[in-house]
């Protein structure tokens, strides 16, 4: 329950579910007895889209995230005894859809198949289950990446599926669990740059050797124009992201999970 919970709640958090609760909040004062506080709210509903939907808090909001953590070239990356590589990225083949589709994060799997081929750890554990009442597939996130992962190459031998987690801290419990079984410990964490400060926090909570390895940068430097102080959908999704993650580490924080 407290899964479905958080999935539904989350949106409330966003930026624009937070604008839309304070419309609410607006017309709802505003129709009870008029005056400035439904006014107040209707327009900061209004001003935080604007400053949260503007390039340049938004970059600087998800960079915040992004910067935590260098990224390291494949070839200078330290061995670890297993790659484990996040899922939150792929769509299950529901018709009309012909296969498993992928999003941005797709470059999780990707700078995991390119560390094992590079030989930095002889194991790629693949984590990600499902909840199929929200996606409408019974078909777990790591059975769509082993699938795309066996096109790209990798052995199936070095492949070890997770699939039974629903969240961050799940994606650690349960891993911890496979790898425990195996003796191994030290790990290359493989996730998007912005989820890598909560990620890394959890895996050490399960007691792993983390060597962050983050990827899927959306963040990176550019001159100053005007275009950056007008809303774009973009700097709205990133702001979105920063927010989710913020109110994630803190949740987790709550639960005792980082």
């Amino acid at each position: 329950m407290s899964i479905l919970a958080g999935k539904l709640l989350t949106p409330l958090l966003s930026p624009l579910g937070l604008a839309l609760l304070l419309w609410v909040a607006g017309t709802l004062l505003g129709w009870r007895r008029p005056g400035a506080w439904g006014r107040r709210c209707r327009v900061g509903g209004c001003l935080l889209l604007l400053v949260l939907g503007c390039p340049l808090v938004g970059e600087r909001l998800l960079h915040s995230l992004e910067g935590e953590y260098p990224l390291i070239p494949v070839a200078e990356s330290p061995a670890a005894e297993a790659i484990v590589v996040l899922g939150g990225f792929t769509k299950p083949p529901i018709p009309p859809r012909l296969n498993t589709e992928v999003d941005e994060g797709f470059d999780r799997l990707l700078h995991g198949v390119r560390l094992w081929r590079a030989g930095k750890a002889p194991l790629m554990v693949l984590s990600g289950g499902n909840i199929p009442y929200l996606t409408g597939s019974a078909l777990s996130e790591a059975a769509s990446l082993c699938s795309l992962a066996l096109e790209y190459g990798v052995d199936p031998q070095a492949l070890l599926l997770e699939d039974a987690s629903r969240n961050t801290h799940e994606n650690a419990l349960y891993s911890a669990q496979l790898l425990r079984e195996r003796g191994l410990n030290r790990i290359l964490l493989v996730t998007s740059a912005s989820h890598m400060p909560r990620s890394a926090a959890v895996f050490r909570k399960q007691g792993f050797e983390v060597l962050p390895s983050p990827t899927d940068v959306q963040v990176v430097p550019r001159p100053l124009t005007l275009l950056q102080l007008l809303p774009a959908m973009e700097a709205l999704a990133y702001s979105t992201t920063a927010i989710k993650e913020w109110v994630g580490m803190w949740v987790y924080w709550l639960r005792g999970w980082l």
